[in-house]
């Protein structure tokens, strides 16, 4: 048999304990152009198929040393070899539980004697079924690796907008430091030369004791700044890496501070950060993926404060609330992201997760935000959802992620 799409060679596995049966059914499928190989005996296939897996398995019900129904269990607890289809073989004379068959990972059976036309259309059936089984696993894989570069790359995009801001967050501390560098070093020199022409008057102890009184407060001032850019540096690798594979014990309040840290320069003296932390124990999670949940929906938050802002001046409370809750019994935490923005249309409410749907200006979003957040969460095994009065009147917009604690 040969595949649509290309020519092939299929190869099936034969086990039976009959000589008879393998030469019968072996002669009847090389005629039909498939590979044949063969097994006389349970253990005997079951190594053979560990060992060099066919594109299909014909099983014999009652075999010497494992039986069908062994060897088949056998096989589907291998990852490896537990999606090759298996038929099994049975006389009609002979006892053969259907129920036990399914359930052992059989996909169908065929009865001796046997019919040549019937044998080939099973065959046929069963091996285009694993083809295309294998041809959407390939989809999928690729298309996992398509939806890893797309929150990649939106990822990126977001910091890149971010940078200009967090460029003149990092240059304030830095000049900061190299200000104070220069005044610690104009002290230094001074106390030197002192130090060679100290004639111990009290006009000399009096000016020793003005240069030394800054040098404390200037090193406090080195301290801030370095401290200040080590956290944005900090909070930059966590959101800007590529998460492994593995889940990461997080804390969720650390990653939300992670997020506001890079966010400052957009809301600092203009928006109050109200945050309600309450006591919740890490979680096993990809942590620059959900710092990118955290800063996207922050993110959108500050947008609805500012158009809220052009449209009713001073008239508005300009906030956001972030309140983090721990339940127990169901052990899941909460987060939830509380505005007083311009609010969400109730038409708008049900789309925001969709790829590609905004509301921005060309140019202003890519509408793939929430989307990649609600894909985010959910591979996390979490809940999001949005909560908003409408956007013709001053109004809350709220929006509550749900994590399962794993750890």
């Amino acid at each position: 048999m040969k595949s649509d799409d290309q020519t092939k060679t299929y190869s099936i596995l034969i086990a039976d304990d009959n000589p008879n049966n393998l030469k019968i059914l072996g002669s009847m499928l090389e005629k039909m152009g498939y590979n044949v190989r063969v097994a006389k005996n349970g253990e005997q296939a079951f190594n053979s198929v560990k060992t060099l897996p066919p594109d299909l398995i014909l099983l014999d019900i009652h075999m010497p040393i494992m039986d069908g129904y062994e060897v088949c269990k056998a096989i589907k607890k291998e990852k490896d070899i537990q999606d090759i289809p298996i038929i099994f073989l049975s006389a009609l004379t002979e006892s053969f539980n259907k129920i036990q068959a399914f359930k052992a990972g059989g996909v169908d059976y065929i009865t001796k004697p046997f019919e040549v036309e019937e044998v080939e259309i099973r065959i046929i059936n069963h091996i285009r079924l694993r083809e295309r089984s294998l041809k959407l696993q390939i989809a999928l894989d690729e298309l996992k690796v398509k939806e890893k570069q797309l929150i990649q790359t939106e990822k990126m995009a977001a910091l890149g907008v971010l940078t200009s801001g967090l460029a003149h967050e990092i240059n304030n501390p830095i000049n900061f430091i190299s200000n104070s560098i220069l005044a610690l070093k104009e002290r230094t020199d001074k106390l030197i030369d002192m130090s060679k022409t100290l004639a111990s008057t009290d006009e000399d102890v009096e000016n020793l004791r003005k240069t030394t009184k800054d040098v404390p407060e200037i090193f406090d001032n080195i301290t801030t700044g370095i401290d200040h850019i080590t956290n944005i540096v900090k909070s930059l690798r966590i959101y800007s890496r590529v998460d492994k594979d593995q889940l990461v014990l997080s804390s969720i309040s650390e990653l939300i501070d992670t997020s506001l840290l890079i966010l400052y320069h957009r809301y600092k003296e203009k928006i109050l950060i109200e945050k309600n932390y309450n006591s919740a124990p890490k979680t096993l999670c990809h942590p620059a993926k959900i710092s990118q949940v955290f800063l996207n929906i922050l993110s959108n938050a500050i947008d609805g404060i500012d158009e809220a802002n052009l449209k009713y001046g001073e008239q508005i409370d300009r906030k956001i609330v972030i309140t983090t809750s721990f339940d127990e019994k169901n052990s899941t935490i909460t987060i939830n992201f509380q505005d007083n923005g311009i609010g969400i249309k109730e038409s708008v409410k049900n789309k925001i997760f969709d790829p590609f749907f905004t509301t921005k200006e060309v140019n202003k979003g890519s509408g793939l935000g929430l989307a990649i957040c609600s894909s985010i969460i959910k591979e996390h095994n979490g809940t999001i959802s949005v909560e908003s009065a409408g956007s013709d009147d001053k109004s809350k917009t709220s929006f509550t992620v749900i994590l399962p604690v794993r750890s």
